[in-house]
């Protein structure tokens, strides 16, 4: 049997953001590109918090209401500069790694067909959730990270970032407080995958 695939580091530098000067490295894992963000003194911190966020172009760049992507990628940042050190890790999957255009025909076909989104990219043929967080793991071993409290409300990257032999202590990433009516059928969907769904009313990130 194989062992996991190998990361290579392509590049780094020193990034002005508005959270900061930050770390900006990018690694290649298998036929992916993906993209880590060093916040603070996160190289010296016993157990960062971290995060792998999945890109969302529709979140990021369209400002949807559809999602809560963009709420959750602020809040993360926001704590990580409270606490003073940070990891996140980008990974491009956008719609569940399908693509983006198989996002908008799936939020079509919902649409019209009464049903949630991973129900409608099967209906399309498309897999329900193409995603795999494998890389992230693997990018976190090599940045020489033991531990992390890692920020997600997600299983399946508790999961992953175990496999890669790094101590996991999961923290709840809060919804948006302000639930836009799109929203419900969304949460609705992730709580059926084990996801752990903080309410508007639970605003800490423990």
């Amino acid at each position: 049997m194989s062992g996991p695939a190998s990361v290579d580091l392509l590049a780094s530098r020193q990034l002005k953001t508005l959270f900061g000067v930050v770390d900006e490295l990018l690694y290649r894992y298998t036929n992916s590109d993906i993209v880590v963000m060093g916040i603070g003194n996160w190289k010296k911190a016993p157990a960062p918090l971290a995060r792998i966020h999945s890109a969302c172009f529709a979140a990021h760049y369209l400002w949807s209401a559809e999602c809560d992507c963009r709420e959750q990628l602020d809040i993360t940042c926001n704590h990580m500069q409270r606490e003073g050190a940070g990891i996140l890790v980008f990974l491009d999957q956008d719609g569940r790694g399908n693509g983006h255009a198989a996002l908008m025909r799936a939020a079509v076909y919902a649409q019209q067909h009464g049903c949630n989104q991973a129900e409608a990219y099967a209906a399309l043929g498309y897999p329900s959730d193409a995603r795999s967080f494998d890389g992230a793991g693997v990018v976190l071993r090599d940045l020489g990270v033991a531990a992390v409290r890692l920020m997600t409300n997600n299983p399946v990257k508790i999961d992953a970032v175990g496999r890669a032999g790094i101590e996991v202590v999961p923290e709840s990433v809060v919804s948006p407080a302000a639930e836009t009516p799109w929203l419900s059928g969304y949460y609705r969907l992730k709580a059926q995958e084990g996801h752990r769904v903080a309410r508007p009313e639970e605003e800490t990130c423990r």
